[in-house]
């Protein structure tokens, strides 16, 4: 058993340098970047600190002790900058957000830093220490629940990113943001596990093995996936006054937010605003433009995309997402009909109608018409 942990322990230990020289060579220094560098350095630690665990490696241990006694408290807020960092066009995240990372300075000086000196002088050097080693159990189910917390708090935000990017962006790839939810599952599933194992422990019986070894294998398979997608990332800028539309408490309020934009402009300007929308999109064909944004296309029509945005959500009924991807829709099936297409692949003519990958695609093309692309080329040849 101690083979199979030493070998994951190691592979992690390499992989987590690696990603590390990615990070440091790499040439985008955006905040992301900066932040997993800070992220991998800190589990690099609590890997070797668990490798010298094992090993009954003295000053290994020591010398990593607080890194593997912080990381519950420091990764979470970590993980929700990080996740705010991908999305918002601020510097100094950090220093905006510094009060969630308070009760990781305080855990640091207050318990993690008498506890390692605890440890070297072999007496606790205050009383209080002695109470939360007595009950090592119950301490680290609540800095786990901490950690919980802070992840539900990422993916509850990471969702409202999501929301907000289908209010600004006409093509969305799964490879853009899919990771990141996963991600955090991933994260959430491995902190109720450590949960469960401990809970098991201190109320029923002793399992049979180490099982703070099997959430670190869990840790060091999540520290892959992070550095594979996370090292290549790039930032996915939305506008402020998307991002930060507060979340009315009742109907009425969110409908006022709406029309504020709007304010002024009669029947008449909006049926023409309405045309001049439809003949950009119709006659210009800027849908074609896969990476066609929210702004691009206000600027198409000369106003503003906070009046854009008002007038599909609250005037059309829509998202900015859905009103430019019906149009592709549309010029897919155009395309399939037509017999000057009969020799260009489906994910051809979808590339050719503005769509940038195959899964969004295929589920959007469902969306708008309740069958598959390939379903609706059968159709139309089963009525010939």
């Amino acid at each position: 058993m101690n083979l199979v942990i030493t070998f994951f322990l190691t592979t992690g230990i390499v992989i987590n340098t690696i990603i590390l020289l990615l990070l440091i060579k790499s040439k985008t220094k955006e905040t992301p970047q900066r932040l997993l560098l800070l992220f991998f350095s800190i589990t690099l630690f609590y890997i070797i600190h668990g490798y010298a665990q094992i090993h009954k490696l003295k000053f290994l241990f020591l010398s990593t002790f607080v890194f593997n006694e912080i990381i519950e408290f420091f990764t979470g807020p970590l993980i929700f900058v990080y996740i705010k960092s991908l999305f918002e066009n601020k510097t100094k995240l950090i220093r905006k957000y510094y009060i969630h990372f308070v009760p990781t300075i305080l855990y640091l000086l207050c318990v993690s830093i008498p506890f390692l000196i605890s440890i070297i002088k072999k007496e606790f050097v205050f009383n209080y220490l002695k109470v939360i080693n007595d009950h090592g159990d119950l301490f680290g189910i609540l800095l786990m629940l901490y950690f919980i917390f802070y992840t539900l708090y990422s993916l509850k935000l990471f969702n409202r990113y999501k929301n907000v990017m289908k209010l600004n962006f006409s093509n969305i790839s799964e490879n853009d943001f899919g990771w990141v939810k996963r991600m955090l599952i991933g994260v959430l599933v491995i902190s109720c596990l450590d949960v469960i194992f401990t809970l098991y422990e201190s109320t029923i019986r002793e399992l049979n093995f180490e099982t703070s070894y099997l959430t670190l294998i869990s840790v060091i398979v999540l520290i892959v996936y992070l550095g594979y997608y996370g090292v290549k990332q790039s930032k996915i800028l939305l506008p402020d006054f998307l991002i930060n539309t507060p979340e009315k408490k009742d109907k009425e309020d969110k409908e006022d937010k709406k029309n504020e934009y709007l304010s002024g402009i009669s029947d008449e300007e909006l049926n023409t605003l309405k045309l001049s929308l439809e003949h950009v999109m119709s006659i210009d064909k800027k849908y074609l433009d896969e990476d066609l944004t929210l702004s691009t296309l206000a600027n198409a029509i000369s106003i503003s995309d906070k009046k854009l945005s008002a007038f599909l959500n609250q005037y059309l009924k829509t998202t900015f997402y859905d009103y430019v991807n019906k149009y592709r829709v549309a010029s897919v099936k155009e395309k399939i009909k037509s017999p000057e297409y009969n020799n260009i692949t489906l994910l051809g003519i979808a590339y050719e109608s503005g769509f940038k990958s195959k899964t969004s695609f295929n589920r959007i093309f469902k969306k708008e018409t309740g069958l598959s692309p390939s379903q609706f080329k059968s159709s139309l040849q089963e009525t010939l």
